[in-house]
């Protein structure tokens, strides 16, 4: 079953962890590695992109992504309209709905 790799409000969150070797990095890598399938939107693949590149990390990010053989999606209307929802409420709140 195909499942995105962390809830949306987490991917970048998640990737910049391992990138940094912060404390939670194992734990990340750890969630990644367990599916057989990993989705992440084109969204966050540009947010996580951008956050790369203000840490000087953005070539780590780039073999991450590429090396963990993510299928990239698109952002629909009504998902976007759920990030800004998520976003207004500080990320918090976040539903995921189908």
């Amino acid at each position: 079953m195909a499942r995105m790799a962390f809830p949306d409000d987490r991917d970048t969150s998640a990737l910049m962890e391992i990138v940094l070797v912060r404390p939670e990095a194992d734990v990340c890598a750890a969630a990644l590695e367990a599916e057989d399938r990993l989705l992440i939107s084109a969204g966050t693949v540009a947010e996580v992109s951008i956050v790369a590149r203000r840490r000087n990390v953005a070539e780590e990010v780039a073999r991450l992504v590429d090396g963990l053989g993510f299928e990239i999606v698109r952002v629909t209307q009504a998902s976007a309209r759920r990030i800004a929802e998520a976003y207004e409420n500080g990320g918090r709140a976040f539903t995921r709905r189908s």
